[in-house]
């Protein structure tokens, strides 16, 4: 029986703790199948060939910082760094595909790392490119799978044993990414365990007079640090 329908049984005999937690699940299980559903809508237009980004220019770290707080219980056991130059040049990004692909890199990191451990996202410019890394502190990426994570329904076994996922968030990612004119390609850390999975966006030239400073609404990343 589920939380739900222990939560409908038995709520008048339940101590009231009891029926937070249940609460709690219920709740967590719905969020679990909206984002399921939501992964295969995704996935069915970028199959389908339908995905049309809507572009528009953004500071990268408003969007870093918005996936942050939407994924912060998911990583809340985990410690974060964030290391985004304030000074990086707008991206012509659709941002609420970019969140999406954020969201879904750092439940992918909070599920294969340990509690505890840190997820880091660092950015850099290079060379008319911006690159973002996502790094986690987990076992890694077995080689055979590095290239495979990003099929359909592929699934990496955890250290356990036990398959986690419906294996669409990387496959989504990748295709949002590739939409928008971007690679995303996986690897594992050289200066401890752990998988990196590096975003590359090609910079365009905003069609602006003058983009100026960032505005007051801009959120400087070393307040989410």
């Amino acid at each position: 029986m589920g939380a739900a329908g222990t939560l409908r049984d038995f709520e008048a005999a339940l101590p009231e703790q009891d029926r937070t937690e249940l609460l709690s699940t219920v709740l967590d299980e719905a969020e679990r199948l909206n984002r399921f559903i939501a992964n295969l809508l995704d996935m069915t237009k970028i199959e389908s060939g339908t995905m049309e980004p809507n572009y528009a220019f953004h500071y990268l770290g408003d969007i870093v910082g918005s996936a942050l707080y939407r994924a912060r219980k998911i990583v809340g056991e985990h410690k974060t760094e964030i290391d985004i130059p304030s000074d990086l040049p707008m991206l012509r990004v659709d941002p609420v595909l970019f969140e999406q692909v954020l969201f879904n890199l750092l439940d992918n990191a909070a599920k294969y790392a340990p509690p505890g451990s840190t997820i880091r996202l660092q950015a850099w410019a290079d060379n008319g490119f911006v690159i973002l890394q996502i790094m986690d502190e987990g076992p890694g990426i077995p080689p055979a799978d590095l290239e495979r994570v990003f099929d359909t329904f592929y699934r990496v076994r955890k250290g356990d044993q036990v398959r986690a996922g419906t294996g669409l968030g990387l496959s989504i990612c990748r295709g949002f990414i590739e939409a928008m004119g971007g690679t995303l390609s996986a690897a594992n850390r050289s200066d401890r365990s752990g998988a990196v999975f590096t975003i590359r966006m090609q910079l365009v030239p905003a069609e602006l007079p003058n983009l100026g400073e960032p505005d007051a609404g801009h959120q400087n990343m070393d307040d989410l640090a």
